[in-house]
């Protein structure tokens, strides 16, 4: 068996997804063991969705009169703003907390 790095592995998976066959048929031609094929993509796809996420989510809500205000949900913490900061200000803060 080849030993692979997590980058290669990742680009293996990668050129499966592209390449349009099912992980078997695509196995056979690379002539890589599907079972272990199978473990790695499962592993990898774990660690992506425990990875952070390098987005935030932020909320606007506008009011009847036109109003914005801005909400920001961190952790255990909420901002919540009634005018909304200079978009510098808020850049940075949430360049802090991320």
């Amino acid at each position: 068996m080849i030993r692979r790095s997590k980058e290669q592995w990742q680009a293996i998976i990668t050129k499966q997804q592209k390449s349009g066959l099912s992980a078997a048929q695509f196995c056979r031609n690379e002539k890589i063991d599907q079972k272990y094929f199978s473990t790695r993509k499962r592993q990898l796809l774990k660690e992506l969705k425990n990875a952070p996420q390098p987005f935030t989510r932020v909320k606007f809500k506008h009011s009847k009169s036109h109003e914005v205000t801005f909400e920001y949900k961190y952790k255990n913490s909420t901002l919540k703003f009634e005018k909304l900061p200079s978009v510098k200000w808020l850049g940075e803060l949430l360049s802090s907390l991320s």
